[in-house]
């Protein structure tokens, strides 16, 4: 079995994934190792070892690694290979959520099994910084308002506290220097113009370190779900913070909306940022459809 491993440079963990788990995965698998050099890079890489043949192709790395090795091997449709993941990030929401750890007996276990699940991707439909359309899978999520913003600032901030108290100290810096954009978001059965936080289009349950914009999300359903997130005050904000950190829908339709639809258009009055699974992707309008059971994925 022709194995490829594309492994995020620049990441944390590197030094502890080739020590640890590379070495295992070598003694089985006839495996051949990719870098990353810079940003999407890892999607090049994905298409290249797609194309060669390659049976599975793992991202080892964080959320943004995974996203970009799904556009690469999406994009060759029926010669998609199988993907897994190694989750060497500080969110690693998906695999959470799919019950996938760094470890390398498990990573051993799910390929000999070999018994990947079909899932669905998300395509958004957006804007590049030139206005030109552009189009992006995300396997996860994608998101406006708050969410692009605490990227940036995971992405550019130290990383020294750990990646709970990293993500809750960009979350709580950006309630207060984000202000509430207007926004008008339609879909299935469900209109809406106001001033919002933070609007997620989710295929998987959670972002932001385990903040479950959708609970209940099937990642093979043929549907997205929709987290709106109004503008609401400090006092709900910080009461929130901490419940929306279970597993469980919160009950307050005048501040926090779920929907669930096959398509989510979103639109502002000037062009807002966009990220997708830890990623800053383009600008809005933002288009996003669904894509049932894309790819197979080891989980």
């Amino acid at each position: 079995m022709n194995i490829s491993i594309i492994l995020n440079g620049v990441s944390r963990k590197r030094n502890t994934f080739l020590r640890n788990i590379y070495p295992a995965l070598q003694k089985e698998f006839q495996c051949h190792l990719f870098i990353t050099e810079h940003a999407g890079h890892a999607e090049q890489l994905a298409i290249a070892a797609a194309g060669k043949g390659h049976d599975i192709i793992l991202a080892a790395g964080g959320d943004g690694t995974m996203s970009q090795v799904i556009n690469g091997v999406v994009s060759l449709r029926d010669r998609a290979p199988t993907v897994g993941f190694i989750p060497l990030g500080s969110g690693n929401d998906l695999a959470r959520s799919m019950n996938v750890t760094a470890d390398a007996d498990k990573v051993l276990s799910l390929i000999r099994k070999n018994n990947p699940i079909e899932i669905d991707l998300g395509v958004a439909t957006l804007h590049d910084e030139k206005g030109k359309p552009i189009q992006r899978y995300f396997i996860n999520e994608c998101s406006i308002g708050m969410g692009p913003e605490v990227v940036r600032q995971i992405s550019d901030g130290p990383k020294i506290y750990g990646a709970s108290l990293t993500y809750l100290k960009a979350i709580v810096t950006t309630f207060f220097t984000h202000k509430p954009e207007r926004v008008n978001v339609k879909s299935e059965g469900f209109e809406w113009d106001g001033e919002a936080r933070v609007l997620a289009v989710a295929n998987g349950k959670a972002f932001g370190h385990s903040i479950y914009i959708a609970p209940d999300a099937k990642m093979d359903d043929g549907k997205l779900n929709m987290f709106l997130c109004k503008g609401l005050p400090l006092a709900k904000f910080l009461l929130y913070l901490q419940a929306i950190k279970r597993p469980k829908k919160i009950d307050d339709p005048k501040w926090i909306n779920y929907r669930l639809s096959d398509f989510i258009e979103i639109e502002t009055s000037e062009p807002l940022p966009v990220e997708a699974d830890g990623e800053l992707i383009g600008f809005t309008p933002l288009k996003c459809g669904v894509l049932q059971k894309r790819i197979k994925v080891l989980a």
